[in-house]
């Protein structure tokens, strides 16, 4: 087996690395496929369509995608896709840089560290965006009911837990405690999967937590109150997270990467229609139950990546020592 697919197939997996370690196994593989490892290259199917491979976590913001796939918006384009949910956001870079998926979903901090680090990697349109609403967004700083914590800048001297130290979580929790006045740097940040985090809260084993749906609102039904809205202290139009590719893949795959983008911003506009179709389709490939499904706060849908919000997350980035050098965001976003 190649040292790539020992690579692949573990990226597979999920895993508690952070996102430097990952990002240093993608480093090697760029390594290795410029010793001659052969990318993958999709083709046209007998029936003509080009079947392309997604991978991302199975959150909410796949609905517009099986929704696309099932009205055959993908096909009118020339596409079939196939979703793979166990290469997850924080572990899909390896997977892409060496060809074994097409397109996967990142948060656009991730993706920023990934391309200051020379890493290939092009986002092409969002994933999922803050609604743009404090107080109706679909993460939120939280604290448990009973806390008698009411405001971030009270966090100080706590223990706030974000799912990954490294990304647009971290960032988040931090801009919601600088927006309120408080220093960051007097917060311990911990790493807790978002499913772990209402009991971690009501267990009182932190203070506060970042948390996005459907597990902020999981974390609300066990007494966890929302005090902090850091998307929308991020940037007024933050994209999260973004769908993106390898730069290989965009140049010698041009006419797929297109008709992709473009199915997936019509599957946007029919979704923008349709949202109680969306709502309908997320207990379909997740564990979020319909009831749930329902009241849940959904990700905003936005048809470019947004530059001002990059260019600030690469400020936020800069200043948390995340990186050193503000990578070209011409070579990151594709226009």
């Amino acid at each position: 087996m190649s040292p790539i697919l020992l690579l692949s197939t573990g990226s597979r997996r999920r895993s508690g690395r952070g996102a430097a370690g990952l990002l240093a196994a993608a480093l090697l593989v760029v390594s290795l496929v410029a010793c001659g490892e052969e990318e993958a290259v999709s083709g046209s199917d007998a029936d003509g369509l080009t079947t392309v491979t997604l991978a991302s976590a199975p959150l909410a913001h796949l609905a517009p995608i099986y929704l696309a796939q099932d009205k055959g918006i993908f096909a009118k384009h020339g596409l079939r896709v196939e979703v793979d949910t166990e290469t997850s956001d924080l572990t899909s870079v390896p997977s892409v840089l060496a060809g074994k998926v097409d397109f996967a979903t990142g948060d656009l901090t991730t993706l920023i560290v990934a391309r200051s680090k020379g890493l290939d990697v092009k986002a092409l349109l969002p994933a999922s965006a803050s609604t743009g609403k404090a107080g109706a967004d679909y993460g939120a700083l939280v604290v448990a009911g009973k806390s008698g914590i009411t405001s971030p800048k009270q966090l100080e001297g706590k223990t706030v837990a974000v799912n990954i130290l490294t990304n647009i979580a971290a960032a988040a929790a931090r801009e919601s405690i600088r927006a309120d006045g408080g220093d960051p740097a007097k917060v311990k940040l911990v790493e807790i999967p978002f499913p772990q985090v209402p009991a971690a809260l009501s267990e009182g084993r932190v203070d506060g937590a970042w948390v996005v749906e459907p597990f902020l609102s999981a974390a609300k039904a066990q007494g966890a109150v929302p005090i902090g809205w850091g998307f929308t202290d991020l940037a007024e139009d933050l994209t999260v997270s973004a769908w993106y590719a390898s730069g290989a893949y965009t140049r010698e795959q041009s006419k797929v990467t297109t008709a992709f983008r473009d199915a997936v911003r019509e599957a946007y506009a029919y979704a923008r229609e349709h949202e109680d179709e969306v709502r309908a389709k997320i207990p379909t490939f997740t564990q979020i139950t319909p009831e749930v499904a329902n009241r849940i706060t959904i990700t905003g849908w936005r048809d470019q990546v947004s530059r001002q919000a990059a260019e600030k997350l690469v400020g936020y980035a800069q200043r948390d020592g995340l990186i050193t050098d503000a990578p070209n965001l011409d070579e990151l976003i594709l226009p």
